[in-house]
């Protein structure tokens, strides 16, 4: 997973998401087409991609990137995220679907079991 971060497309990838959270479906789906294989690892590794998506630049900090944008929740957001948790799905997944829908809780819990079969591949 570290290999990820050296590679001038992750590195194109995490700040396409770093501005535009509710992209990281859409741009997994795309990965998905282009290199199955990568998904698929990516999908089994998922609270690693996510917080690989989530810092800053490369370890040196000299990648040219803008640093790591943190998102703040609420203590409701968090409590919905916790709900999200508690269906089964694990904190990065859970997280991440909450942020890709706009914070609703609802279309995130949809989005979550539409898509758990997806990391079974």
């Amino acid at each position: 997973m570290a290999s990820l971060r050296s590679q001038p497309q992750f590195q194109q990838l995490r700040q396409l998401v770093q501005q535009n959270p509710t992209q990281l479906p859409h741009l997994l789906q795309l990965i998905g087409q282009s290199n199955p294989q990568l998904l698929q690892f990516i999908n089994a590794n998922q609270s690693a991609f996510t917080r690989l998506l989530l810092e800053g630049g490369d370890e040196a900090g000299d990648s040219g990137l803008p640093p790591a944008h943190y998102v703040s929740v609420t203590q409701d957001e968090k409590d919905a995220i916790d709900r999200l948790e508690a269906l089964g799905f694990d904190r990065a997944r859970a997280i991440e679907a909450f942020l890709a829908c706009d914070r609703n809780e609802d279309l995130a819990a949809n989005y979550l079991f539409d898509h758990m079969h997806e990391d079974e591949a």
